[in-house]
């Protein structure tokens, strides 16, 4: 079982009905103790057992007196972010976010847009069954999806004729509102597609719908050029990044205060509260509205990057400012002799999202970063990052040696 901002685990053996009952009693109590409301949303991914799980949640949490519960459906647990935000109530979505379907988990959301979680799960658990039975089935509640849409209309127009197509999100809970899109964006069209088979735009969500990637003339548009079409067309004056962000962005908008956040849900959403950023981006596409929405909507990011195209037509051209590579792997390393390498040959350390390590002078600047998977053992997500194409062939080399 995985206990971090929210609980995933295997299906039956560590995520099941009795845990349901053990955390709804557990949220009930905290809910009580703290005076807040007892009226509580509550969502669903695509997964098979997440309507068997929300049953018991619900049927748990319901028995104790005063108690309301808002059943949304399968929905992206953006949007149940923004409507417990909006609408000042606590909200439940029972997914495992990107993990394979025999996962699954719960996250819970308090009416300020913090995380709650229950960490002392006992190894052995016996909770007693709830007296009421609820049963939910996976449904979609059509009003909710064009109601948010037209939330994000409000925020943006876009004059020019776009085609967008969907590419393999046929689990993901966004699939049911990028299907709806046209009926709110007149001038979009959307469609399904299998795989990349032209120029057009194309957008993919995983099962929770809390990533956005989105791709452009058959190419993944990188995290950089993303967040550098998104600063063009928005006056956003606090900005929230990772350190694993090519430091360039910042040189280019010398009119914006970056704020380097660990990576993480809950370290942006602290970061927001704590430096009252307007938006902030993480490169596994993560994508957070605060100024405009007060928590994350990548569903946002497609419309602030077709505004963008509609004025400039140059995004397949930005991947030149930003000389970078990012590797993920899977294996044991013996990271103290990687860093003691690099650090006898010149790099300086920060201890930050794991190790960070950098060099630079008047005429280059050179870093790599180490970050080990918080959710998948022994997952390595590598950034490098240089000032130059040269530079940075060099450095790939060289760590492609170290992790070999």
């Amino acid at each position: 079982m995985q206990i971090g901002y929210d609980i995933r685990g295997l299906y039956k053996k560590e995520i099941n009905e009795n845990l349901m009952y053990f955390l709804a009693e557990k949220f009930f109590n905290y809910l009580k103790k703290n005076n807040l409301p007892l009226e509580i949303y509550l969502g669903i991914d695509t997964r098979n057992s997440s309507s068997v799980l929300a049953s018991s949640f619900a049927s748990k949490f319901l028995e104790f007196p005063k108690t309301k519960i808002n059943y949304l459906g399968v929905i992206p647990t953006p949007i149940l972010y923004y409507l417990s935000i909006k609408n000042k109530k606590s909200g439940v979505i029972i997914t495992a976010s990107h993990l394979p379907s025999n996962y699954n988990g719960i996250k819970f959301i308090l009416p300020d847009g913090s995380s709650w979680i229950y960490k002392n799960i006992p190894s052995k658990l016996i909770s007693r069954k709830p007296t009421i039975q609820i049963s939910y089935k996976s449904i979609y509640i059509t009003s909710i999806f064009e109601n948010y849409l037209k939330e994000l209309f409000k925020k943006i127009k876009i004059k020019d004729k776009f085609i967008i197509r969907i590419l393999n999100s046929e689990q993901s809970t966004n699939l049911f509102i990028f299907k709806l899109i046209p009926q709110i964006f007149k001038n979009i069209k959307v469609l399904k597609s299998k795989k990349i088979i032209d120029n057009s735009f194309y957008i993919k969500s995983d099962v929770d719908g809390d990533r956005l990637e989105i791709y452009f003339k058959k190419q993944l548009i990188i995290p950089e050029i993303l967040l550098y079409s998104i600063l063009k067309v928005s006056n956003y004056k606090k900005v929230g990044i990772p350190i694993t962000i090519h430091k360039k962005i910042c040189k280019l908008f010398p009119q914006i205060k970056f704020y380097f956040i660990k990576t993480g849900h809950s370290n942006f959403k602290d970061a927001y509260k704590k430096y009252k950023l307007d938006f902030a981006m993480e490169p596994s596409y993560h994508f957070y509205f605060f100024k405009d929405f007060q928590t994350e909507a990548p569903l946002f990011a497609i419309f602030k990057v077709l505004k963008y195209y509609e004025k400039n037509k140059n995004i397949d051209e930005l991947k030149e400012i930003f000389p970078l590579e990012r590797i993920e792997i899977k294996k044991k390393l013996n990271i103290d002799k990687i860093k003691k390498t690099l650090i006898n040959e010149g790099f300086k350390m920060k201890v930050f999202d794991d190790f960070y390590l950098y060099k630079k002078n008047k005429n280059y600047y050179l870093a790599v970063n180490f970050r080990q998977s918080k959710t998948e053992k022994d997952v390595w997500r590598i950034f490098i990052e240089a000032s130059n194409t040269d530079k940075l062939k060099n450095l790939i080399n060289q760590v492609k040696y170290l992790i070999k």
